[in-house]
């Protein structure tokens, strides 16, 4: 404890700011404090309208003042950038806090990863705390770069910025009982840290089950009677609004003001453009208030509740003791954080970065592995009889199970784009192994040429969609040469890339480079209209096989729902099967 702290919080030693007139939305008292008082310390509040002196004083002049956001599941490396640049693009947005869970790039680098991530974020003005990927790899359908088991994650236990486990996607081996995931589970619940969940559509008996092992939150509900139910068997609902699955408005109706203790936001997958264009918690934030959530309760959900679960006791409200986390605002209709206060520091105002720091550098090895490829690899053989079509679905990653006859050219299965059906591929990248995924998709709009990138949750194998298999090797071929990335190639033309070497998952560059870049990714799927209105963000999620209903790994096709791995070809045609 810090002796100056409590001298000042006593009067006895001089504040170094004191912010006067201000309209204090106090989370933890319910209400909001006229013509406030607070005063600060070595970049903690030490008064609440204890009238101390201070060095400096700042007049708000009836400005509201409310704690910092805090995003209770992100997972940063989906924002592109490395976390230094991550942290430039949303503090100024007034997220102080994040918790992030970097399962992406542990997936790739493994221990490595983890270690990347608390080195490359040590030291930063936003709060980055860190939840231990539980499924690393995420299923045993698909091949990632790296495998943590629970002897593996020990030292991070010891890390003050590590809370606890991260999602435990794998909910059928929790239900089965698999041994080497309850042993991360038993580990971190006998050290009494918080265990988030990922439990898409999970009801019953099997939710019951699933919240015995230990497991307390989840951010998957997209309709309020699944959140009804989980809030009811103890869990805290996150709110997650995203690039692709945007569901807080769909789980509005269950944000009552008897449960809104047990709610938070969260984005989960976030790209830099919509970081930047969109916003990030204050985008969350102005959903809930212009959904009629009471304005304290809103920032209740959007700072105090993620403290309380994660036990972040320092951050989540205005009160001493606490971080001086602030930001300053005007109104609560189409809320803006005018001002930006961490530590008891003015760092950005009106959307603008005050205070820069620089990227701490770091040595990553290079993860892109491929066996030598032809176009030849990515045919698929007729049969005769229908396939199974992954049915994509824009705004989500919840995906349907079709079947359809394919075009048939030559003697092989080819995209259709009358009928919106292209070819899809995920290549393991890692090892070099060969192994290719290959099937087919409906929903990504996409009427010439091919799409591809190195990110395709959660092993982050190497995935590709197109209409033809000269593109689809050249875009291939074109991510092994970047060293990962994404990629829009048409015949033997590349007509754009993001060079993403970091993992295969993150630019190297600053934000406005990757920004500016994804802008141009997005004008030109405009200019070559194609519907889908995220394609690239859409395809990451197609290899995620732990989201109903079909999905695609090295290994084939899996029905999620069944938990499977289901051949391509249906002999026996199901109509029932959508």
């Amino acid at each position: 404890m810090d002796k100056e702290l409590i001298d000042s919080a006593a009067g006895r030693l001089l504040c170094d700011l004191k912010l006067t007139g201000c309209r204090l939305v106090d989370v933890l008292g319910g209400r909001i404090i006229e013509n406030a008082c607070v005063s600060i310390k070595n970049g903690f509040v030490v008064g609440l309208n204890d009238n101390h002196e201070a060095r400096e004083s700042l007049d708000l002049k009836g400005k509201y003042l409310a704690p910092g956001l805090v995003d209770a599941h992100v997972h940063i490396e989906s924002s592109l950038l490395t976390p230094a640049e991550y942290a430039k693009v949303v503090l100024p947005r007034g997220t102080t806090t994040v918790v992030a869970d970097p399962h992406e790039i542990v997936n790739v680098l493994g221990y490595d990863g983890m270690r990347f991530m608390l080195s490359s974020s040590e030291g930063l003005p936003l709060d980055i705390f860190y939840m231990v990927p539980s499924c690393v790899p995420a299923t045993e359908f698909d091949t990632s770069g790296a495998a943590l088991y629970a002897s593996d994650m020990y030292p991070f236990l010891h890390d003050e910025r590590v809370l606890g486990l991260g999602e435990v996607m794998n909910y059928p081996g929790v239900l089965a009982k698999e041994r080497s995931l309850m042993d991360k589970i038993a580990f971190f619940s006998s050290a009494r840290r918080p265990i988030d969940g990922h439990a898409p559509g999970l009801s019953g008996s099997a939710l019951s089950a699933y919240i015995m092992a230990g497991i307390g939150s989840d951010h998957e509900c997209t309709n309020a009677e699944e959140a009804r139910e989980k809030l009811s068997k103890g869990m805290y609902i996150m709110l997650r609004e995203g690039s692709t699955a945007k569901d807080l408005k769909n789980l509005l109706p269950a944000v009552t003001p008897q449960a809104v203790s047990r709610f938070m936001i969260c984005s989960d997958d976030r790209h830099s453009n919509d970081l930047r264009d969109e916003g990030h918690m204050d985008h969350a934030l102005r959903l809930l208030l212009a959904g009629g959530i009471d304005p304290v309760d809103a920032f209740k959900i959007s700072s105090l509740n993620a403290s309380l679960w994660f036990d972040m006791r320092e951050v989540g409200a205005v009160a001493p003791g606490r971080k001086a986390d602030f930001i300053i605002f005007t109104s609560f209709d189409d809320f803006k954080a005018e001002k930006v206060f961490k530590a008891g520091r003015l760092i950005a105002e009106n959307g603008r970065l005050l205070q820069d720091f620089a990227t701490k550098p770091m040595p990553i090895r290079d993860s892109v592995n491929l066996k030598w490829l032809s176009d030849e690899d990515f045919s698929i053989p007729d049969k005769a009889c229908p396939v199974r079509v992954i049915e994509a679905k824009a705004g989500s990653i919840i995906t349907g199970s079709g079947q359809e006859y394919p075009k048939v050219e030559n003697g092989l299965c080819v995209a259709d784009t009358e009928l919106d059906l292209i070819k899809i591929f995920v290549i393991e990248r890692h090892s070099g192994s060969g192994r290719i995924g290959k099937g087919f998709i409906r929903g990504m709009g996409l009427r010439r040429g091919a799409i591809g990138g190195t990110i395709s949750h959660d092993s982050h194998n190497m995935i590709v969609a197109g209409v033809d298999d000269r593109s689809i090797f050249k875009a291939t071929r074109h991510l092994n040469k970047l060293k990962g990335g994404l990629v829009y190639a048409v015949g033997d033309e590349i007509l754009l890339d993001l060079p993403l070497p970091v993992a295969g998952l993150m630019s190297d560059r600053d934000a406005d480079f990757v920004i500016e870049r994804m802008r141009s990714f997005e004008e030109l799927f405009a200019k070559e209209g194609i519907s889908n209105p995220s394609p690239l963000m859409t395809l990451s999620f197609m290899a995620l096989p732990v989201i109903p209903s079909l999905k695609i790994t090295v290994a084939g096709l899996i029905d999620v729902d069944r938990f499977v791995p289901v051949s391509l070809y249906v002999e026996e045609p199901n109509k029932n099967e959508h």
